[in-house]
């Protein structure tokens, strides 16, 4: 979310003018203290007398600057404190107002998250005796182990023994891991044997991307 404060010393000013202005028209509707304004409006003040003492850069000391500088930050920082207490989440300041009083008007509308377009590269490590290790990272990544935008994870299925499988419908759902990797033990029955995997992302609303190529690994005993 951007800064509402701006950046120049001259642009600061006149903002702060409105704010201050449209803070005290409508502090009664608001429902903002009188202590508040009051306060607001001695700040602004301090500042206003020290920026005006800086405006002609032939006549400003160093002491001058630092003095702006000072009430400037003390000021910034009431101003802050006065939005986010009395105008961020008051229900009788509208987005109109906000956008009015120049700060940060909020969204509730959030970015969609799309289905998976890309799918993870597996592969598996055997070399533990009844034990795959299947890492996994994403096909645009280049052995990054981050996920990509908006996953949540990966869907392992697995098929022992026989042919490769044709469909999902041959498979076992292992889990979705949320890290890679995943570790699959077996039982002294299936030592010697072909384990087949596939995988797929899935995002945060369960919806899933293309599967991968299929990976496979025997099973040692």
């Amino acid at each position: 979310m951007s800064d509402y404060i701006p950046k120049t010393d001259a642009e600061y000013n006149v903002w702060q003018f409105n704010l201050i202005a449209l803070l005290s028209e409508n502090a009664t509707a608001w429902g903002i203290s009188a202590e508040v304004i009051t306060s607001l409006k001695a700040s602004q003040t301090r500042w206003t007398t020290a920026y005006d003492k800086t405006s002609n850069k032939q006549n400003r000391t160093t002491a001058d600057v630092i003095t702006k500088n000072e009430a400037g930050e003390d000021f910034t920082k009431e101003i802050r404190d006065v939005v986010q207490q009395w105008l961020v989440r008051n229900p009788k300041v509208t987005d109109a107002d906000r956008a009015r009083l120049g700060i940060t008007v909020r969204t509730n509308t959030h970015t969609p998250v799309p289905p998976p377009s890309t799918f993870p590269v597996g592969s598996v490590d055997f070399s533990l005796r009844l034990q795959h290790s299947i890492s996994f990272y994403d096909q645009a990544s280049a052995h990054s182990n981050a996920k990509p935008e908006g996953v949540s994870g990966c869907e392992i299925y697995l098929k022992v023994d026989g042919e490769a499988p044709k469909s999902v419908e041959e498979m076992n759902f292992q889990g979705t891991c949320t890290a890679s990797p995943l570790v699959v033990k077996f039982e002294s029955a299936k030592a010697g044997k072909t384990a087949w995997y596939w995988l797929r992302w899935v995002n945060r609303k369960g919806e899933t991307g293309p599967w991968s190529t299929v990976v496979s690994a025997m099973i040692v005993g």
